[in-house]
């Protein structure tokens, strides 16, 4: 965590502990379940996603301005 006492740092600290520990969790379930049990939760999954992508009306520019804000904010970081 952050030595700020800033809020919202402490907010994105937890969030992004929150992620870790869910990736390790799918790390842990796809090493002791065959693919053919988790493949098709993850096909779901992405498709789903892909679907969702679709439908929100952002235009490739739009998506593009965020990537490049995302970056910049990383950079920072």
């Amino acid at each position: 965590m952050t030595d700020s006492g800033d809020p919202l740092a402490e907010k994105h600290e937890r969030n992004r502990q929150q992620r870790i520990a869910e990736i390790e969790r799918w790390v842990e379930y796809i090493q002791t379940n065959p693919p053919d049990v988790w493949g098709e939760q993850l096909n779901t999954l992405i498709e789903s996603q892909i679907e969702t992508a679709r439908e929100s009306g952002v235009s490739a520019a739009q998506r593009e301005r965020v990537r490049k804000a995302s970056e910049a904010l990383s950079e920072r970081e």
